[in-house]
């Protein structure tokens, strides 16, 4: 994982205390990783609520842990929320794994119906306090907590998750915006959302590379592919160097799908 999380020329790492696609460039509250092992289909995690520029731990374990399909994430804490490890992403269960970048407007004001919508199963998995992990909980309901699912109920369960999410903000007439790019893997496809709830405001950043990670000595290359077919794909917040022909922007209110027997697929969202 080191690659993508130290040595590219805007890597994870940079992100953390230089990134360039936000107001407030620090994202200094901690940070995670979670991965697919070459010998399980169930996700490993590591959060902490230090730096990620600073942790010698995510050193070593980016540096030494061989995956082929990872998750990383540096956060700034909405304001008001704790920083805990509890509030760090990825979140996981079972074999899925969920990020958040974004915000959730209206939060306080739907918790409690979100909170009597879940299961028992559901509302106990919740360890902290953020949306984040709320909307995941919300989530593993509405794929009834199943380890094995075809990809179009992996993501028809994501879709309806947003879906049951903006049916609350409406039921209590949140004029505030949601901003919900959102990922998920269930270690066989990966669905990252670029959502904003209003159609007049913009969501986080979000950009998709496919084709060839080339690693010489300490020199990072990303060589685009013109065919949906490639070696590698990812999806990030930023993009990772400055090839404009290897990265491209994902437009808001569109779902990026990865795996499932379609290599890549990038569609609109319906207007919710």
């Amino acid at each position: 994982m080191s690659p993508l999380v130290y040595q590219a020329e805007n890597s994870l790492v940079r992100q953390s205390y230089s990134a360039s696609y936000r107001k407030k460039p620090v994202n200094g509250d901690g940070f995670g990783l979670g991965w697919y092992p070459e010998h399980d289909s169930e996700p490993a995690v590591f959060r902490s609520i230090e730096p990620a520029w600073s942790n010698e731990n995510l050193r070593t374990i980016a540096s030494k842990i061989k995956t082929a399909h990872y998750f990383a994430h540096v956060r700034d804490a909405s304001f008001g929320m704790p920083v805990s490890q509890s509030n760090c992403h990825p979140y996981s269960y079972g074999p899925y794994l969920w990020m958040h970048n974004g915000r959730l407007g209206g939060f306080r004001q739907i918790r409690r119906d979100l909170l009597q919508m879940l299961s028992e199963e559901a509302f106990h998995m919740i360890q902290g306090n953020t949306d984040s992990e709320h909307m995941f909980a919300l989530f593993m309901d509405t794929v009834n907590f199943r380890k094995e699912v075809p990809p179009n109920v992996v993501k028809e369960s994501f879709l309806e998750t947003i879906n049951r999410i903006e049916y609350l903000r409406r039921r209590h007439k949140v004029d505030s915006p949601a901003f919900l790019n959102l990922a998920l893997s269930d270690g066989r496809v990966t669905l990252v959302s670029r959502c904003a709830s209003n159609s007049e405001e913009k969501p986080s950043s979000l950009y998709l590379g496919h084709g060839e990670v080339v690693l010489e000595k300490s020199d990072l290359k990303f060589i685009e592919n013109s065919s949906r077919t490639c070696r590698a794909a990812i999806v990030s917040s930023e993009p990772l160097d400055n090839n404009t022909c290897f990265w491209k922007e994902v437009e808001p209110n569109h779902l990026v799908v990865l795996g499932g027997g379609n290599d890549i697929q990038i569609s609109s969202l319906e207007s919710i």
